[in-house]
């Protein structure tokens, strides 16, 4: 192990302000986590530390060693090597300037273990050099991370759950307050799934979805169907209510000038990071991951999975897609945001009685609806109520399923609350105990 790889007297310092301070354990914990140190028996040591101070115990060398033997780690730790870790360290007031030391250490061992790993990745070569740039990427972003996984049993982060449930949930929450009150609102880590038929207005309220979640910071919005400059024009005609046919025709009356002049800057300042010449799903993954590491991501569109590609032979268009809602649902998790896929819908809801759609209409692909924590059906009947889009809940891995029926402008493409109480059907057995 090289010097620039492992510091073992800023490990054995760091150590040393832990027992010498109390408030040296949190301010070092800030820093690193026990498998963060090189050294077995320093890891051992930091992971005792933690412990005790996290019950509230003593952290010095005594308090420890009895901790050590109580697990049965003092065969690798000697009493006096935590005595002697504690003689050695000029001042518990350094412990975090040591922490640093550790951390940066430890991030460089792992990037030489993504380094290994990217030159075996290109020796193998198995994939196309897109999907192994992706790869190595995700190695890389995985410098950051902890190497070993620290063991916990479930009821030891009970208290920190309780803490939460005194706290409002952490939802992007949607444009139509009726929705909000059956889903909460697009929720961290999540995958929806926005389903409907061609023209029915899944885009417009996808971009409706996206333009709240921008709000509060970037959204990566993928568009394979459409240009940025159509979802321009959606986006201008859904704020400042200009006709999308005189934007669509460039036909702009002094009117609609004035409408938009009062929101120019707003739309100017939009958070909204629009690409629209992706193919594959590897593009796909590595533009969300690139705007991940701006820091300021807050939610990320795919319009729409069935014009994906793998960019490689699959066996069936099926598995082809399945991979593809599998891949955002990790993503999802991954980047920690709210990922919302809109999906097309297979034609046995035209020939179906009510027209409604199931969740078994979901195109070329029966995992979808497994990936998927949230699944939003949509429908119109031009025909009956050309006013009205259903808003169907078939799904909700987190709540409960339902329906809401908002009124559609589709002059100005978008879907908004009535201004009288919309309906909104949750079944019954969803509201018992």
């Amino acid at each position: 192990m090289s010097e620039a790889q492992y510091d073992r007297e800023a490990e054995q310092s760091a150590l040393g302000g832990m027992m010498l301070s109390k408030s040296a354990v949190w301010e070092v914990m800030e820093v690193v986590q026990p498998g963060d140190f090189y050294e077995v028996r320093h890891e051992q040591i930091a992971a005792a530390i933690v412990a005790l101070a996290t019950a509230g115990s003593p952290t010095d060398p005594i308090a420890v060693f009895d901790h050590l033997r109580a697990t049965g780690a003092t065969g690798v730790v000697e009493a006096a090597y935590l005595h002697q870790l504690v003689e050695i360290t000029p001042s518990a007031a350094n412990a975090g300037y040591y922490a640093d030391i550790v951390r940066d250490r430890a991030e460089l061992r792992r990037l030489a273990q993504a380094a290994s790993g990217i030159a075996e990745l290109v020796r193998d070569a198995e994939g196309t050099p897109a999907e192994l740039v992706e790869r190595a990427r995700g190695l890389v972003d995985d410098v950051s991370r902890s190497t070993k996984r620290e063991i916990r049993m479930i009821g030891e982060s009970l208290s920190a759950l309780y803490k939460s449930l005194e706290e409002k949930p952490r939802f992007v929450e949607t444009p139509w307050v009726d929705l909000n009150r059956i889903i909460g609102g697009m929720r961290e880590g999540t995958l929806t799934i926005v389903g409907a038929r061609p023209g029915i207005g899944k885009t417009a309220l996808s971009l409706q979805i996206a333009a709240a979640m921008a709000e509060t910071g970037t959204v990566g919005y993928v568009s394979l169907e459409m240009s940025e400059a159509d979802l321009q024009k959606r986006l201008i005609a859904q704020t400042a209510r200009v006709p999308m046919q005189s934007l669509m025709n460039n036909e702009m009356m002094p009117t609609h000038w004035q409408m938009l002049a009062p929101l120019g800057a707003k739309l100017e300042k939009t958070r909204i990071a629009v690409a629209d010449d992706l193919e594959t799903i590897t593009q796909v993954k590595s533009y969300a991951r690139s705007l991940a590491r701006r820091g300021d991501l807050k939610g990320f569109v795919v319009d729409y999975m069935q014009l994906m590609t793998s960019g490689k032979r699959e066996e069936s268009r099926q598995q082809e897609v399945s991979g593809f809602s599998r891949a955002l649902k990790i993503l999802s998790g991954d980047l920690g945001v709210p990922v919302i896929a809109l999906s097309q819908l297979n034609r046995a809801v035209e020939g179906r009685k009510s027209g409604e759609p199931q969740l078994a209409d979901l195109r070329e692909s029966g995992s979808i609806e497994q990936d998927a924590d949230l699944v939003i059906l949509l429908h119109r009947e031009e025909k009956k109520a050309p006013n009205d889009i259903k808003l169907i809940v078939a799904k909700n891995r987190h709540g409960e399923r339902g329906d809401v029926t908002l009124k559609w402008e589709g002059k100005f493409a978008r879907a908004i609350s009535r201004p009288w109480s919309p309906t909104l059907n949750i079944p019954e057995s969803n509201l018992r105990s």
